[in-house]
């Protein structure tokens, strides 16, 4: 057997369809006071800061 790979299963959640793949990362900067908010607003939906803030901007692009 020497030479052949093990065939080995992929790990992982299965890619989606290319246009709902979010691949464009944008650093924002806040304010004290901004940033409160928007972690008071995760805390109170129980979700990570990064899902708050996608969230926001989805809705407000009207996206989703």
């Amino acid at each position: 057997m020497a030479g052949r790979k093990r065939e080995v299963p992929k790990m992982g959640r299965p890619p989606g369809p290319p246009e709902q793949v979010r691949r464009n990362r944008v650093a924002i900067m806040l304010t004290d006071a901004e940033f409160e908010v928007v972690e008071r607003l995760a805390a109170d939906q129980a979700v990570p800061l990064g899902t708050a803030l996608y969230r926001l901007v989805s809705r407000a692009l009207r996206l989703k």
